[in-house]
């Protein structure tokens, strides 16, 4: 399974990979704390995970 991580910063566009959804939304955090914005995650699925939802995202990953 492959999680796509989206992004933008000063930069452009940063799109990244994990392998697993607890990998992807430390990235996703990591990266919103780094200043940058519309962060968002892609699931195997298809499913986009939002910036407004990473928070709910990694506690349902803890749950």
């Amino acid at each position: 399974m492959t999680f796509h991580i989206k992004a933008v910063d000063t930069s452009g566009i940063v799109s990244l990979h994990r392998e697993t959804a607890d990998a992807a939304a430390k990235k996703a955090t990591e990266l919103l704390a780094d200043g940058c914005w519309d962060v968002e995650i892609v699931t195997p699925d298809g499913q986009v995970i939002p910036t407004d939802g990473l928070e709910r995202f990694s506690a349902e990953l803890g749950a």
